[in-house]
């Protein structure tokens, strides 16, 4: 797990950067170079605040969260050191997402409010648990369903549109032009105890809400927030595809316990299975 920045400041939501390395798919727009500090000074941090293209828009103070441009720095030095790139990565984009930690089940909730911070109108995970129970969504806050989860967020944000996407591997390059284009990728993955994708046929269902992308090569690495902890997880796109295209039953687990849980017709693989959404400010 790699925590990749948190806010550039009270005013500063969405961040462009590009590292001066590799090339991207020639269909993805790349944004303009500037070039972060190289690894053997982490500590120069204040060139991301001048080279950066920066989009600013008003957020609660609430939300402040400081150090965002050494963390982006020590973790691109710290991913360098793990991955053994011999090459700095290209950051193709990256959006920030205030954290929220999740209580109960809630995790589609928690990462659709995360992703509603790129609007002018954030909704409370509160305000999205009652919604999704008074359309019958959810009993507790789980949502098992990517159709449900799109009908939810057209609902309580009516500025932005929503893509459903059918099989992550295959429209790799179309998701990551919709990040670059400013959108938040919500998908639903097995979770492992890390955190991270795994492969558990559904049995860890869980959210996240993807806001950038590491490019290189031919190596792409997702940005991704999810519930049960405020660090940025950086994870590969492969794994998060092939995670995603595993749920496909409910855990027994769950199933043997005292809570209720609402499902689809067609359980977990019809509404899950190889499914994620795409929101984007209109």
């Amino acid at each position: 797990m790699l925590d990749f920045s948190h806010r550039l400041n009270m005013l500063l939501t969405y961040v462009t950067v590009h590292f001066k390395v590799g090339a991207m798919s020639s269909n993805i727009p790349a944004p303009p170079a500037p070039v972060l500090p190289k690894p053997s000074t982490p500590g120069c941090y204040n060139e991301v605040t001048s080279t950066a293209q920066l989009k600013s828009k008003h957020k609660s103070s609430s939300y402040y969260e400081p150090s965002a441009e050494q963390e982006l720095v020590d973790t691109r030095n710290r991913l360098w050191d793990l991955e053994g790139w011999k090459e700095s990565p290209l950051l193709t984009v990256y959006q920030y997402l205030p954290s929220i930690l999740q209580e109960g089940p809630q995790c589609g909730l928690v990462a659709l409010a995360m992703a509603s911070a790129i609007t002018q109108s954030s909704v409370s995970v509160q305000a999205l648990l009652n919604e999704a129970q008074s359309r019958g969504f959810s009993y507790q806050g789980e949502m098992f369903s990517v159709d449900d989860m799109a009908s939810l967020a057209l609902a309580v944000l009516p500025e932005v549109s929503v893509k459903i996407i059918a099989g992550l591997q295959d429209n790799r390059d179309a998701v990551v032009h919709s990040l670059a284009q400013g959108a938040i990728l919500l998908v639903p993955y097995d979770a492992d105890r890390n955190h991270e994708p795994c492969c558990r046929k559904g049995h860890k269902a869980h959210w996240a809400a993807v806001c950038g992308a590491l490019v290189c090569s031919n190596r792409c690495l997702l940005a991704a927030r999810q519930g049960k902890s405020r660090r940025l997880m950086l994870w590969d796109y492969g794994l998060l595809a092939e995670s995603n295209n595993n749920l496909v039953e409910f855990s027994p687990e769950r199933g043997e316990d005292s809570s209720k849980y609402l499902l689809p017709s067609g359980g977990v693989r019809a509404g899950l299975c190889g499914r994620a959404l795409i929101i984007q400010q209109c």
